[in-house]
Formats: structure tokens, sequence, C-alpha cells
């Protein structure tokens, strides 16, 4: 089973083009300051693109909904970073999981077929 993604594209000045956002575009998207998202990145809570030759980071649309997350853990639910984080790893551990249960029940309808 294909999974089908999007992405936008940023032109960048001087031709270059990136796939994904500036540090500045994530964080207006997301409603954080940037500061936040920095301290996201080194604590391993959001990982971010590729890095320009400036020092810039560049993010992946996908990490939108996880700041998303991340603030309603730490607003909502009053969880440290760190339990944030292993939150976030349970998370995409089921979301694993929950896609390998389907894609075992299409092979096994597949086969009685």
């Amino acid at each position: 089973m294909s999974e089908t993604r999007f992405f936008m594209l940023q032109v960048r000045r001087g031709g270059e083009i990136s796939a994904g956002y500036t540090m500045t575009e994530v964080a207006a998207r997301a409603g954080v300051h940037p500061e936040l998202l920095e301290r996201f990145v080194r604590l391993g809570l959001i990982e971010f693109s590729e890095s320009s030759l400036d020092g810039e980071l560049t993010f992946s649309p996908d990490v939108i909904p996880v700041i998303g997350r991340i603030q309603r853990l730490r607003n909502e639910l009053g969880v440290n970073y760190a339990g944030v984080g292993v939150i976030l790893e349970l998370i995409a551990r089921v979301e694993a999981l929950e896609s390998r249960v389907r894609e075992l029940e299409i092979k096994s309808v597949n086969s009685e077929q």
C-alpha cells in the first residue's frame, strides 16, 4: 500500500529550491515563537529536514501537527517535556502498528479471494 505525500515547495533567492518551511514559517503556522521551536529541536521533540549554508533550519510540513500535539500535552494535560517525548514515541509506534495491521488485513482478504 503506497502512501501519498504532498510537499510545499519554497523558492529561495538565488534559485535554490527546497521542500519545507523555514523556522519562521513553521512558527507562524503553528502559532508559537521561533525560540520555542529551537527548544523543541534541542529536546529532540521535532526534527528539521535540512540546514542551509547560512544555518537556517528547514522543516517538513509534518512537524506542524506534532507541534500542536506537544502544545496540547503541555498546556492541557501538564505533561513535562520528557513525558511529551515518551508519548510522541508511543503514538508513533501505535500508528506504525495500526498501519501494519491494516496491511496484514488487506493481505489476508486478498489471499482468501
